[in-house]
Formats: structure tokens, C-alpha cells, sequence
């Protein structure tokens, strides 16, 4: 399981409603939408969005670098709320950063490009202005034949907190393979250095993480949460 969580992501506090059904219907209005300016949505209606160069370069080939000097603080791709292994579903390998020192920048690093891309997407959807928080951050990579196959990142319990999921590239892969692909979306991303990508956790949005064929890919993740 991922460490606890650290970051909270806005100081805005809760959303507070009216009182008084007939004084909000009165004076409703047309929302007005603000559109995106450095975040896209991938396909019209898809509710799948990205936003290139959220990360640095430099940051990024850093990151992947210190995680092969790790090999200690590694360990086998797991899922669900008990952390289990299941390679009939999962075959990656993992290294969480939140709460340790020594990757301290790093985490802040992910926790500032996260809290930078929340505060333009909060703009076009203000549900995201009530208190939100992360859920730490891991690195996980991906060698040729490892894959993530469908699921989705919500559920019952402690993943029904989950909002949002946070999904970094930290390399570009040659392809065929290593793409993350959405089921009912018909959507299917290549990994492209720095890219953040953003989308629901729910039962809309089945996806994977497609077998890498050749190549190695690593990503970095973490889920916003309700604070």
C-alpha cells in the first residue's frame, strides 16, 4: 500500500452550499465553463486528459536513474486494498518515494506538478476546489512482457475516496506496447516524456497498462483523495 497520505493539495476549504432551495433556484444562472489552457482533453467526452511537459526532462531521466541505484527499496507489483500479488493481472515492479528522506525532493517535485495542473483543472471543474489531498507517490517500471491488464482504480472502502487518478511518464516508449488504454473510450496513450495524464478512477474509465514489447517503461502515479 502506498504511504499515508501528506500533501494536502488546496486551502480553499469545503464548498458551502445556500440554504434555501428557492433562493438558489431564483437566482441560478448558466454556468459559464473557463476552458483548459495547458491541459487537453484526448477524445471529446472522454473525461481522459493530458498535459505534456508537467514534468522536466531532466527530472525525469533523474528519477529513473535513482530508482535503478535502488534496487533495495524496489518490490513486485501488488493490487487491490490488501496489496497483493497476482502476475495474472500485474507484472511490474514498484518503489514508493513519499515518506522516505532520501526522496524527498522528488516527492515534492510530483506533489508541485500535481498541485500546478489542479489548479487549472479546478477552474473548468470546481468540484476539484473542495479539500482534496494526494495519496503519495510511487515509480513503477514496466520491462518487455510486463503489463497491467483491465481494471480500475476505484472501489469500495478506502478506494472510495479515491477522485481523480495521476499518471506520469517518465520516458517515451517506442511502441507497439506500454500504452494506456481505456475500454469504453476507445482511447489509447503512448508514453510521451513528462506527460501528466488525468481521469476518473470509477467504473467508467476500465483501462491498462498495455505488455511492453520492447523497450522498458516507467511511470510514476498517485490518486487525489478527499481530504
Amino acid at each position: 500500500m502506498l504511504a499515508p497520505v501528506i500533501h494536502n493539495l488546496d486551502n480553499n476549504g469545503p464548498i458551502r452550499r445556500q440554504r434555501g432551495i428557492s433562493k438558489v433556484m431564483s437566482t441560478a444562472a448558466e454556468p459559464q465553463i473557463t476552458p483548459l489552457s495547458t491541459i487537453r482533453e484526448v477524445k471529446p467526452g472522454s473525461f481522459i486528459f493530458e498535459r505534456p511537459l508537467a514534468l522536466p526532462p531532466a527530472f525525469c531521466d533523474e528519477v529513473i536513474h535513482r530508482f535503478e541505484a535502488h534496487p533495495e527499496q524496489q518490490h513486485e507489483g501488488r493490487i487491490g486494498q490488501i496489496q497483493t500479488k497476482d502476475r495474472s493481472v500485474k507484472v511490474s515492479t514498484d518503489l514508493v518515494v513519499s515518506n522516505k528522506e532520501e526522496w524527498k525532493d522528488v516527492d515534492q517535485m510530483f506533489f508541485r506538478s500535481l498541485a500546478a495542473a489542479l489548479r487549472e483543472f479546478r477552474e473548468t471543474f470546481p468540484y476539484f476546489k473542495g479539500p482534496f489531498k494526494d495519496m503519495g507517490y510511487q515509480v513503477q517500471r514496466y520491462r518487455p512482457g510486463d503489463y497491467y491488464h483491465w481494471h480500475i482504480d476505484g472501489g469500495s472502502h478506502e478506494f472510495s475516496q479515491r477522485q481523480l487518478v495521476a499518471l506520469w511518464y517518465l520516458n517515451d516508449m517506442p511502441g507497439p506496447g506500454g500504452e494506456t488504454q481505456f475500454l469504453y473510450q476507445d482511447v489509447s496513450i503512448p508514453p510521451r516524456r513528462g506527460t501528466l495524464v488525468l481521469f476518473p478512477p470509477f467504473w467508467t474509465h476500465e483501462h491498462r497498462a498495455a505488455e511492453v514489447k520492447r523497450g522498458v517503461k516507467y511511470i510514476a502515479t498517485t490518486w487525489v483523495v478527499f481530504a
